[in-house]
């Protein structure tokens, strides 16, 4: 049978009236919802705001469970691990908003203009060599000056809006309390909370329930490797760049260490940034500091990344930037952190599925009784 008699025998082999008044009907649940989108979005909205401290919660709560795991196994209690590590997560936040936040604010300028004299300098040496014929790159010095300059312009108001922004962020931090104390009392009631999902899920189905502590098993492979990588890329980072006497070390360490939530494109970006602020240094630190940034990437992606993620956890790169491509469309920033996460919680119901149906094939029972 040829190609195209396939395809029409798939497409209307199996026609009739009831396959088309599904159609109609999907359509027309299609034309509803679109023509109550706003209504829709208003109560997703709502619900949103009423679960969001749940979610936040739950997440902090799930992130804190392998150093309470690891508590438990050396027989440190939950009454004392659960205070101890909420302590040292505040003091955390604490420290970034009184010390490195007001330090990011100030800073912010002076990191946009060393950039601008970077760039300058770097055009002017494109220039010298090309004899000032280098059309492309005038054009992209341009864009890219004029890009810093709105972002510097953007700065004074920013300053001058934190009154306005503490003022009415009382909501916010009460929500952020919460959300706080909520994850405290899930950490608390983790165990029975684990019971609970496994009978639910069982009554489900079996299947569900493997899939869904598989998803489990991957995403707290992901975070666990995630935040290693992030204090082990800090300690990497700031030890270099305050050793080739960049000024500021501290802020680009902290930037490349966040920026491993976004795979590949987040470090690149963060390394260019710390390349371009540090062209006014001497020339020779500006020669160490590019030859270790690549040192240490080679480094990282070779031998640290493969000792800290398991052997299941390897994500191409190609599919890396695929799911964040597709998931900052679909969400914005957000979608850029999450991208990982919902692709790893995706490849493993694909995968279980492709499993299950494996198992379920006339020929697999065979090779089984063979």
């Amino acid at each position: 049978m040829s190609f195209w008699n396939r395809i029409n025998e798939k497409a209307f082999g199996t026609f009739s009236e009831r396959n088309l008044m599904r159609i109609v009907l999907f359509l027309l649940v299609i034309l509803l919802l679109q023509l109550t989108a706003g209504f829709w979005k208003g109560l997703a909205s709502v619900i949103w705001r009423i679960f969001r401290p749940f979610v936040i919660g739950f997440v902090i709560a799930y992130i804190m469970r392998d150093p309470i795991r690891f508590g438990e196994k050396h027989k440190i209690s939950n009454k004392v691990s659960v205070p101890v590590l909420y302590l040292l997560l505040a003091g955390l936040f604490i420290w970034l908003g009184i010390s490195l936040v007001p330090l990011l604010m100030s800073r912010m300028s002076g990191i946009i203009n060393s950039m601008i004299e970077g760039m300058s300098w770097l055009y002017g040496v494109i220039s010298q060599y090309t004899g000032g014929e280098s059309t492309w790159a005038a054009n992209i010095f341009n864009s890219s000056v004029d890009a810093l300059m709105d972002m510097q312009s953007l700065i004074p108001g920013i300053s001058s809006a934190i009154p306005e922004v503490l003022s009415t962020a009382f909501g916010t931090a009460i929500m952020i309390l919460l959300s706080f104390v909520i994850s405290i009392f899930i950490s608390f009631e983790w165990e029975k909370i684990r019971y609970y999902t496994v009978l639910f899920s069982c009554r489900i189905s079996k299947g569900f329930y493997e899939t869904l502590f598989a998803v489990n098993d991957e995403l707290s492979d992901y975070l666990r490797s995630l935040l290693i990588l992030m204090a082990v890329r800090f300690v990497e980072y700031s030890l270099l760049f305050f050793l080739v006497g960049h000024p500021d070390w501290l802020i680009l360490a902290a930037a490349s260490a966040v920026s491993l939530f976004i795979p590949y494109i987040g470090p690149t970006g963060v390394n260019v940034i710390a390349i371009l602020s540090a062209l006014q240094l001497p020339i020779h630190r500006v020669v160490i500091l590019i030859a270790m940034i690549c040192l240490l990437s080679q480094l990282d992606e070779y031998v640290i990344t493969p000792m800290v993620h398991s052997r299941n956890l390897n994500i191409s790169p190609l599919w890396s930037l695929f799911s964040i491509f597709c998931a900052g469309t679909l969400f914005g920033f957000a979608g850029f952190v999450i991208a990982i996460p919902c692709y790893l919680v995706i490849r493993v119901i694909i995968r279980r599925r492709m499993e299950y149906e494996a198992m379920n094939e006339p020929h697999y029972e065979q090779k089984e009784d063979v």
